[in-house]
């Protein structure tokens, strides 16, 4: 067994258009994401975008800092 989060991924897709709404969920942690693709994609693109894009969201959330506590105000965001 490996420590890979994304180990297991949840697939679920809808065609739209020209389009593919994809929502996955990493079996692990329940983390769950939304995103589109091309109609023409692969299946195992979208498993690769998936995989790529739980990932990243997962990082993101790793290094934000805690709700309320991301500006000198404490209302988050970036000041320019």
């Amino acid at each position: 067994m490996t420590n890979d989060p994304d180990e297991e991924i949840l697939l679920e897709t809808m065609r739209i258009g020209n389009a593919v709404e994809v929502r996955a969920i990493s079996g692990a942690d329940g983390l769950e994401i939304t995103f589109q693709a091309p109609a023409s994609a692969s299946e195992g693109e979208i498993h690769r975008l998936a995989r790529a894009k739980l990932s990243f969201v997962r990082k993101r959330h790793d290094t934000e800092p805690p709700e309320g506590e991301g500006g000198p105000d404490g209302r988050g965001g970036i000041l320019a």
